[in-house]
């Protein structure tokens, strides 16, 4: 601010405050009466200039508003092209959508899926015959338990136990030790000899180390993720959209019935 307006300033502050000083003091009136005209005008010129400097204030925040870009909207994944392999599906293998799910027997967020989305989506989808269901391994490298216990869930699988020692690994996942697989093996009635041996051998170590890579090439990163898209007539890959993490039943509802083509 310039001189001139400083002492404005000052001015305007003590006649607001103090606006009875000439009846008080009615000697200065004669020695004041010829300046109050000048003062005034520049009191009237000073609060103009705040005028204008309000307007160009004002000018400021419009330009700046103009200035900021438009917000923008959200961009949807793009679909992904994912393989089902020859990996176990549940439910209805001509079911018109397919989930894949990429997954870890020792992973807290996996159990999580398994104990509260799980359940609805076998009940309104995999059982009425909607989706098909695949689950491929993502064995972390920190969990030292879940490589084998893949293993153990295909070995199962080979006497046609594979999503009961699925659903029994989720149940007792702070318990998976190759000691407590067996056990679990004797429990859903497999034959423990069969079963223990193919679990000793690691017959199926090269299976789950396929479903690593093929989930590393299309950017896989941690667990659960889940693939959803139309089921393809002859073919055992998906055009996907991707979802990751333990999300709500109300995240999948939406893009199952859009590919189904139901509105509800």
């Amino acid at each position: 601010m310039t001189k001139r307006f400083a002492i404005a300033c000052v001015f305007l502050f003590f006649f607001t405050v103090f606006p009875s000083v000439y009846p008080i003091y009615p000697a200065n009136a004669g020695i004041l009466a010829g300046k109050d005209n000048k003062l005034k005008e520049e009191i009237d010129a000073l609060k103009k200039e705040v005028q204008d400097l309000r307007k160009d204030v004002e000018d400021l925040k419009a330009q700046v508003v103009a200035a900021k870009p438009a917000p923008q909207l959200p961009q949807e994944d793009p679909e992904v092209t994912v393989s089902i392999d020859d990996d176990p599906v549940l439910g209805n293998s001509d079911a018109p959508v397919t989930i894949i799910e990429f997954s870890d027997y020792q992973c807290p967020f996996c159990k999580r899926f398994f104990n509260t989305t799980f359940p609805d989506l076998e009940r309104e989808y995999i059982k009425t015959g909607k989706v098909k269901y695949v689950f491929r391994d993502f064995p972390l490298d920190f969990h030292k338990q879940a490589t084998k216990a893949a293993e153990a869930a295909h070995c199962a699988g080979e006497q046609g136990k594979y999503w009961d020692m699925h659903d029994k690994i989720f149940k007792n996942q702070s318990e998976i030790q190759v000691e407590n697989l067996k056990t679990y093996a004797s429990d859903i009635g497999l034959n423990t000899n069969s079963f223990n041996s193919c679990v000793d051998s690691g017959k199926y170590a090269s299976e789950v180390d396929k479903d690593l890579d093929d989930a590393k090439k299309i950017a896989v990163s941690g667990t659960p993720t889940f693939f959803i898209g139309k089921s393809q007539v002859n073919s055992k890959e998906i055009s996907g959209k991707k979802i990751v993490g333990a999300r709500p039943y109300s995240s999948f509802k939406p893009i199952i019935d859009q590919l189904l083509g139901e509105k509800k």
